[in-house]
């Protein structure tokens, strides 16, 4: 953050790579499996190879770890809007900071032993 500048973010972030099958509510790109940077309750940031438009509403699916949940993994279906498309780490990557608009389903996975 730089000097003088506010924070904006309202939610607490979690550093987390995890896969994340994206897609857009009205296949403006096709679906892929992303990765996330990092997510909070209300927004999240991943890298993936398809360029969506700002603005553009997307559906996503992750699974959040135990760091993240504090208890046993679970499953998050959620629904968002793109507010930032930027250059990636690599020519074929682009990163994109999506709002969460709301969840579709959570589902608690059983720890295995």
């Amino acid at each position: 953050m730089h000097s003088g500048q506010a924070e904006r973010r309202s939610a607490e972030r979690f550093a987390v790579n995890v896969p994340v099958a994206v897609r857009a509510t009205d296949g403006s790109f096709e679906p892929e499996t992303a990765l996330t940077q990092d997510l909070s309750a209300k927004g999240i940031f991943f890298l993936m190879s398809a360029s969506p438009k700002e603005g553009a509403r997307i559906e996503f699916t992750v699974t959040l770890p135990p760091e993240v949940t504090l208890t046993d993994p679970m499953r998050v279906n959620a629904r968002g809007r793109v507010v930032r498309v930027m250059a990636g780490q690599s020519d074929r990557q682009v990163g994109v900071a999506a709002t969460i608009d709301g969840y579709n389903s959570f589902i608690r996975l059983s720890r295995s032993l």
